[in-house]
């Protein structure tokens, strides 16, 4: 959830759904096709992006984040919030 009155949060919370998404349909996809779709992002800057996010881990409350496991709870969770998110905003180009 973002801060409220945190513009910066916000549009964090808006970007970051979409992302896991993919990350998600990355990580249950076939493995030859999972690679050849992350080698389109230069690793570097996913290993940097990554460790931006470890550094600020505390901060977030995610600490522990290297012990998660997989969860298909968690992960459907982040899929609805991600079709709530894409319906949010195709509810607000249809009303433009």
């Amino acid at each position: 959830m973002s801060t409220p009155g945190g513009t910066l949060g916000a549009e964090f919370e808006r970007r970051f759904y979409p992302f896991a998404d993919v990350v998600l349909r990355l990580a249950n996809t076939e493995p030859g096709e999972r690679a050849k779709a992350i080698q389109e992002v230069y690793g570097r800057h996913i290993g940097y992006i990554l460790a931006l996010l470890n550094e600020m881990a505390e901060d977030g409350d995610f600490a522990g984040w290297l012990a998660e496991k997989r969860s298909p709870n968690v992960e459907q969770q982040i899929q609805n919030r991600a079709k709530q998110h894409l319906n949010e905003k195709q509810a607000k180009q249809t009303y433009r």
